[in-house]
């Protein structure tokens, strides 16, 4: 019966997870249940124990556990979870998990269990309360606390709409409450997009690879920034002729293009620096840019052409121009040049294991089969273990 505690609530009490057998549990509880009574995890942990103690009567062999993630939620929650369960695997010789679960925050990382034993099924607690007004204002005052207190939940309620309301106070001073509003809602949008998509540590390890990586993507979001600005800015103010609507075209295209260059040298040289440089995957994303910026020229050009601001003229325009045949084309070399960029790493994957190859068997020679043999015999004792998936 897995209990898993996805922002550490747990280590506030000063309780040391993960937690094996009822014992452990339970006063894990006890304890937890004088730090914070009001708590969700609190009842997690009494379901586990009585639903263990079911199992048990029904003759099934069933041990309450608990792990537990990080406050910072995401990647780095999934992480320590999954540490803490391979640790409690060493301990017992359990075959599969009932998931003990008090919201759907926890039930992310089923996936991370999912991924090394059978999960039986899921068991939600649903904490019954009387709805009446007044317990409905202690509630919503307890998740205002929450929102205001905890890191991660603090960066979302707080820092966002912080900083929207600091640009859209600037531009307001500078009266151009209009833009202010609109820019309110592009920087609201793109805070959407991130959390949505969980692109939050994503964006964290690549500003925090290298001081390079963190200048070029600092550089290429600005290019990016302004060259949408000044398109917004272009558009919003008139275009007036195909004329200005293709130079228009032409200078966003040419910032673009400006930014995504910094942005892929940056990262060649970022991943030249850590020596995992994978010429195959920068070929891709070079074909990738290359497409991108062809196919926005001829849009440009197929401005430039239009007889009216129409999308009928424009429609037009792009026949003229033959955009389907390039987008074809773009679409054919990407393909090209995926094939070639995973044949190139497959090339050079082969002769860095034939170069290491004699190097590691000396050294393992020399040690006595010391970290190698290590990972050996630790694999062994996983796969060995009673009711444990062998594991590669």
């Amino acid at each position: 019966m897995l209990v898993v505690d996805v922002d550490d609530d747990l280590s506030r009490a000063g309780i040391a997870t993960p937690l094996l057998g009822e014992g452990e549990v339970l006063r894990a509880a006890e304890r937890f249940a004088l730090y914070d009574p009001e708590d969700s995890d609190l009842n997690a942990l009494f379901a586990a124990v009585k639903i263990a103690r079911e199992l048990r009567g029904r003759g099934y062999d069933a041990v309450p556990g608990v792990v537990a993630g990080h406050e910072a939620g995401g990647t780095e929650a999934a992480l320590r979870a999954r540490e803490q369960l391979e640790e409690l695997l060493r301990r017992s010789g359990f075959d599969g998990v009932v998931f003990v679960s008090d919201g759907s925050e926890d039930e992310t990382l089923l996936p991370v269990i999912e991924s090394m034993l059978p999960v039986y099924g899921v068991e939600r607690v649903i904490v019954k309360q009387h709805r009446g007004v007044e317990e409905t204002y202690v509630l919503l005052a307890r998740y205002i606390k929450k929102a205001l207190t905890e890191p991660r939940f603090a960066r979302l309620f707080l820092g966002i709409p912080g900083v929207i309301l600091v640009v859209i106070s600037a531009l307001a001073l500078l009266g151009m409450l209009r833009q202010a509003l609109l820019t309110g809602l592009l920087l609201l949008g793109v805070a959407m997009v991130i959390r949505g998509f969980e692109l939050e540590d994503r964006l964290v390890s690549l500003f925090s690879e290298t001081p390079v990586s963190m200048i070029a993507y600092g550089t290429a979001g600005l290019s990016v920034a302004l060259a949408v600005g000044l398109l917004v800015s272009q558009v919003y103010g008139g275009v007036g002729s195909p004329a200005r609507l293709a130079a228009a075209l032409r200078g966003f295209t040419g910032l673009v293009g400006f930014a995504a260059g910094i942005a892929l040298f940056g990262h060649a040289v970022s991943k030249l620096i850590t020596g995992t440089l994978r010429p195959g995957r920068e070929l891709v994303y070079v074909a990738v840019v290359a497409a991108s910026l062809v196919l926005m020229e001829k849009i440009a050009e197929a401005a430039s052409l239009m007889k009216s601001l129409s999308i009928g003229s424009f429609i037009e325009a792009l026949v003229e121009v033959n955009f389907a045949l390039y987008v074809v084309a773009s679409i054919l070399g990407l393909a090209v040049a995926w094939r070639l960029g995973r044949y190139l790493d497959a090339v050079l994957h082969e002769e860095e294991g034939a170069g290491e190859g004699p190097g590691a068997g000396g050294r393992g020679g020399d040690e006595g089969g010391g970290a190698s043999g290590r990972s050996v015999s630790r694999g062994a004792g996983r796969s060995g273990a009673p009711g444990t998936a062998p594991r590669g």
